[in-house]
């Protein structure tokens, strides 16, 4: 960052020079003007700002907010909080014997959480006051961390006698902004707190990494909202076809309007706030998150225009999309089925009771998807979430991996020692997929800490306690494999407190077409698309079709489909082996998991072949499907080669001006 760009990053800390700079402001012999040296010309401005504002330079504590002005900022910011928690306690686990403390502001300033050395945050409530509901703006406390970053939208690292207040400076503040996803609008504050003496350069760097990391998790909140809103939209626009209607952000902003262009003037008038606009409204229904019942937006239809029955026969309206449409979400698992839908029900209650939960199904049906809603639901969902597969992690890295190890444990282990599964999930949810797949030794470890929740590092004889909740799932035929011999009976009732079983998709004909438009959708916006509609004769297809890879199955035939379709996925986009519904051997209900090698590495050839031949049609450049696809041209023409593709079918009449180049050559 450019010293320019702020006063508190690019610049050597001067601790005695800025603390005679401070003494000499407070005591009015300091002429702005003519001091020369940048770096004290910006802290001088900044001083004088907090001066302007009527900031006690003497105050002691920070100002705190009052029970009922602090419960309600909480409660406007429980996805932050959500969000940001569990982030900022997994860096502090490993700030044990940092001498710092790391907080999380709100947008206005207000301290939310506080975690970290248990000395330091002792001394930061009682030396300053800085305790959860404090609230510190610049306008509230002067030049400080979390103020300065905020009034900036810049990290920024305010060391000592650069704060404005003479108690802070004790203290030395790394903080960073945590941004929506325009870039712009700051949502709340990491700031990583330590006393003055213990200053470390590192301190900014963790503080922007925290930052960012919540960023990028706030994000995908984000857009799995907006997949929800937009979702709600298109079942709206199936139920009214004739009507204008548009999908509204939290904020009030269209995101969406159908394609009519009265819709798109009124759209363009509503961003500008014309309130003509808001008067041309019939009904409005909000978009709620489920789980939390947060309004994510809201879907308006409008009325029609004056003339409309003059011209049209005048028809009854369907019942709104509420009433009509028996679908049930939970989190991003969506069915139709009466069966499942109940099942959905059960899990709402189940996640609220905090008991272990056994979650059966094939490959493919979304029983992570289950999993990670029903934490979120849970009273654990401000703890980790942590999913771990059991099959994929070898015999002998097991122990070590579910109960961690010290230092010295074994050759080749980290020095410092490391926890393990448990640990690290703490008060949270660990996740045990394809749990039928344990060991026999690994089996009994695990029934022990299921009984009590009691196990040891590997290397220690120091007994430590699991706090966290376990969800497992399988699909495998556990009440088989126990009768084999090979999975532990009494283990199984430990883990089954609650079973539940996901239907197959073959068994649930009617969410295909349902998670078909909903894939579609959500697969255009991650592909920066318009989101393809369907054809009768594509739907066709894809119910005669067994899918025994299930929901996971369907979502990789729609993105092929969406790749190679222009806005419309007819049955040309589908892979061959959907057309051919089934009829080359696939039996309804195989376990991809259980495919020779062979089949599943030709079947993952045929996506990838479908893939590069849709890019091709679609856009008929050969650079410029290797730049969507993220490729270099000469790996292109490898997998021209690999695939028997022959661009030039697919290139027609406007050939690629790079295409008669050879390759580079490696």
């Amino acid at each position: 960052m450019t010293p320019g760009s702020s006063p508190y990053v690019g610049f050597s800390k001067d601790l005695r020079g800025v603390r005679q700079l401070w003494e000499r402001f407070n005591a009015g012999l300091v002429d702005v003007e003519a001091c020369r040296t940048p770096y004290h010309r910006l802290l001088l401005d900044e001083w004088r700002r907090c001066t302007a504002l009527g900031v006690d330079v003497a105050m002691s504590r920070g100002r705190r907010l009052d029970d009922a002005a602090f419960r309600q900022r909480r409660e406007a910011e429980q996805l932050l909080l959500e969000t940001s928690v569990p982030i900022v306690q997994d860096v502090a686990h490993y700030l044990q014997d940092v001498p710092g403390i790391m907080i999380l502001a709100e947008r206005t300033g207000t301290v939310l959480h506080i975690t970290g050395n248990p000395r330091v945050r002792e001394r930061a409530a009682a030396h300053s006051g800085i305790v959860v509901g404090s609230e510190w703006t610049e306008g509230a406390a002067g030049t400080n961390g979390m103020g300065t970053a905020l009034s900036m939208g810049r990290p920024v690292h305010v060391f000592a006698t650069e704060h404005f207040c003479e108690r802070w400076h004790a203290w030395s503040c790394a903080a960073a902004p945590i941004f929506d996803t325009d870039g712009r609008t700051v949502l709340g504050i990491i700031d990583f707190t330590t006393v003055e003496s213990d200053f470390r350069d590192q301190a900014l760097g963790l503080a922007v990494s925290v930052a960012n990391s919540i960023q990028a998790r706030m994000a995908l909140h984000r857009e799995l909202e907006r997949r929800r809103l937009l979702s709600s939209f298109s079942e709206t626009v199936r139920h009214y076809p004739h009507d204008d209607v548009l999908a509204l952000d939290p904020l009030g902003r269209p995101v969406m309007h159908t394609p009519s262009e009265r819709c798109r003037q009124i759209a363009e008038r509503w961003r500008h706030g014309s309130a003509d606009a808001a008067d041309r409204v019939q009904s409005r229904t909000e978009v709620r998150a489920p789980g939390t019942g947060a309004c994510i937006g809201s879907i308006v239809l409008l009325a029609r225009p004056a003339g409309y029955q003059k011209v049209f026969r005048p028809d009854e309206r369907p019942p709104p999309v509420a009433a009509a449409e028996p679908v049930t979400r939970f989190g991003e698992f969506a069915t139709g089925d009466a069966e499942t839908r109940r099942m959905l029900e059960d899990l709402r209650r189940i996640a609220a009771a905090d008991v272990n939960l056994l979650i059966i199904g094939e490959t493919g049906t979304g029983k992570e998807l289950l999993a990670r809603h029903v934490h979120a639901c849970s009273r654990r969902s401000h703890e980790p979430y942590l999913a771990v597969n059991c099959g994929a992690i070898s015999a002998e890295l097991m122990e070590s991996s579910f109960f961690g190890y010290v230092k010295g444990a074994f050759s080749g282990a980290d020095p410092r020692g490391r926890a393990g599964y448990f640990e690290s999930a703490r008060g949270g949810t660990l996740f045990l997929d394809e749990v039928g797949e344990l060991p026999a030794a690994m089996q009994a470890a695990l029934l022990r800490v299921l009984e009590d929740g009691s196990f040891q590092r590997v290397g220690s004889c120091e007994t430590r306690t699991a706090t966290c909740r376990i969800i497992a799932a399988t699909h495998r035929d556990l009440g088989q494999l126990i009768a084999q011999g090979r999975f532990r009976q009494d283990l199984y009732f430990r883990l089954k407190v609650v079973q539940r079983t996901i239907k197959p998709l073959r068994e649930r004909p009617g969410d295909i077409r349902l998670l078909a438009e909903q894939f579609a959708q959500s697969l255009g916006l991650k592909h920066g698309v318009a989101a393809p509609t369907l054809t009768p004769d594509a739907h066709a297809a894809l119910a005669r079709y067994p899918w025994p890879g299930n929901a996971r199955e369907l979502r990789n035939a729609i993105e092929v489909a969406t790749l190679a379709a222009d806005g419309c996925i007819d049955t040309g986009c589908l892979p061959p082996e959907v057309l051919r519904g089934g009829s080359d051997g696939a039996t309804a209900g195989p376990d991809p998991a259980l495919a020779r090698p062979a089949e599943s590495l030709a079947s993952l050839r045929e996506i990838e072949r479908q893939i590069i031949v849709g890019m091709l049609r679609k856009y008929r450049q050969v650079s410029v499907v290797a730049q969507r696809l993220g490729l270099a041209r000469s790996t292109l023409y490898r997998k021209f080669a690999e695939l028997d593709i022959r661009q030039a079918e697919f290139l027609g009449s406007a050939p690629d001006p790079a295409a008669d180049e050879p390759p580079p050559q490696r």
